[in-house]
């Protein structure tokens, strides 16, 4: 094990995260200190090499949004534990997924969002970011309800992204193409909730009927797939992103 590594415990009854890799909370001690984590564990690919892991991607983009003012938890670093690739960051607290909003529209059984924050104002929230995050060049490729995170901030809230692994860095801004493909991403399947989105997104600037067009597109299609994957992939655990 290397010291990070080492320095980081589990217990029996540490809550799991779900997603495609084992997410898990941990504690790491460090300098007397007990930091509370989130670990993402993934399996080495014969693919990857030393120091080009999908931790040491994680690890990039998460150093590279925070020095563009973009929040995300904060990476504590990479450990190479057997055949597996450690990513760690400090974890949350009071964190919930932007989909609690997104399935509550869609289905009020399900349960009201446990942060009772009006769902235009997420909406609109997570259009500012992703306009923001757009302009500095990164086009995240997987901005899904469980990849946005939501916690308390004061008297507002702060949104913060998650799971990086596939985001890309450019020195320029991001093409409208691109930034299309993230915006299809969320859960908002009304009309009027992409409208909000883009209106958010694309202020002061008015929004086309074309954008419009091609936004919803891109959702039919991420829908499609989606319920293909499921049909596909049927162990997958619910509320994966």
């Amino acid at each position: 094990m290397t010291d990070l590594a080492g320095a980081i415990e589990f217990s029996s009854d540490a809550p799991r995260f779900p997603g495609r890799h084992e997410v898990v909370a941990a504690v790491l001690r460090r300098g007397g200190e007990s930091i509370p984590v989130v670990v993402k564990k993934t399996r080495t690919s014969v693919f990857e090499r030393p120091g080009r892991t999908r931790s040491d991607r994680s690890e990039f983009v998460a150093r590279a949004l925070i020095a563009r003012g973009i929040a995300t938890p904060e990476p504590l670093g990479v450990a190479h534990v057997g055949g597996e690739n450690w990513f760690v960051a400090r974890r949350l607290e009071g964190a919930f997924q932007i989909r609690e909003w997104f399935q509550y529209r869609d289905d009020p059984g399900r349960g009201a969002p446990r942060l009772r924050i009006p769902l235009e104002q997420v909406v609109a929230a997570l259009g500012r970011l992703a306009r923001r995050m757009h302009d500095q060049g990164v086009f995240f490729r997987d901005l899904s309800d469980g990849n946005v995170l939501v916690t308390r901030d004061g008297a507002g809230f702060r949104l913060w992204l998650v799971d990086l692994t596939r985001a890309r860095i450019s020195p320029g801004p991001v093409s409208l193409w691109n930034r299309l493909r993230d915006l299809s991403r969320p859960g908002l399947n009304r009309p009027e909730d992409r409208k909000l989105l883009l209106v958010s997104y694309f202020d002061p600037e008015p929004v086309t009927g074309s954008v419009e067009k091609r936004l919803s597109i891109f959702r039919r299609r991420i829908v499609l797939w989606d319920g293909l994957k499921a049909r596909l992939r049927p162990w997958r655990r619910h509320g994966d992103a």
